[in-house]
């Protein structure tokens, strides 16, 4: 009988646990994302109010050749959702990337892909 209570108890409490689960906010944090030569772009991701806000921002972007020099670049950031998963959140960038109109996607919290008009997306590793 003792068994029983805690069996329920305890199922009652995961079931609770899974219905109230929120998507983790990666909004105010730091990422950098490099490939296998070095870094490739470093940025904050701004504070958004809701998905689907664009907001403007600044990224750093490092030079294809020498990666100690860098510049800092403009950029529209927005904040999306899967149609289907609205639990998970990833951002989307536009900027200018090496002359040309770039753009990126970031999943959080580990993985960004990358391209411009002349390039087709390269997948970089990113971190905190």
């Amino acid at each position: 009988m003792y068994f029983n209570y805690f069996f329920k108890s305890f199922f009652t409490l995961i079931l609770l646990f899974f219905l109230f689960v929120e998507a983790k906010d990666n909004d105010g944090k730091k990422f950098t994302c490099a490939d296998e030569v070095g870094p490739v772009i470093n940025f904050t991701i701004p504070d958004f109010q809701t998905v689907n806000d664009e907001i403007q921002t600044s990224i750093k972007i490092y030079d294809k050749i020498d990666r100690s020099n860098f510049s800092n670049q403009n950029s529209i950031m927005k904040k999306k959702t899967s149609p289907i998963d609205e639990s998970y959140f990833f951002y989307s960038a536009e900027f200018m990337l090496y002359g040309s109109q770039g753009y990126f996607e970031f999943f959080p919290p580990s993985h960004l892909l990358i391209k411009n008009q002349e390039l087709n997306f390269q997948s970089l590793v990113c971190w905190e």
